[in-house]
């Protein structure tokens, strides 16, 4: 694993975050696309900063483990390894 946690502000860190989770998985592109119901370009699409429907990005994000957490901009967070 690379990084346990990924701070996003575009949808260019969005991308780059997806990319990395979807890799720490062990999945391709194409195995990503099955477990979300979307295309393998639609992951691409992402991952490379474009837009794409908040429901893939959940998909995606459950698909991997991960979730999504909304805090204030500037707030201080601690993050723990899940238990």
């Amino acid at each position: 694993m690379t990084q346990t946690w990924f701070r996003v502000r575009t949808l260019a860190a969005l991308g780059t975050a997806l990319a990395e989770i979807r890799k720490d998985a062990g999945l391709n592109q194409s195995a990503a696309a099955v477990r979300t119901r979307t295309s393998r370009p639609t992951i691409s699409r992402m991952e490379r900063g474009q837009p794409g429907s908040t429901a893939t990005v959940i998909d995606l994000l459950a698909a991997t483990r991960y979730e999504i957490l909304i805090v204030p901009r500037g707030s201080q967070v601690s993050v723990g390894d899940p238990s």
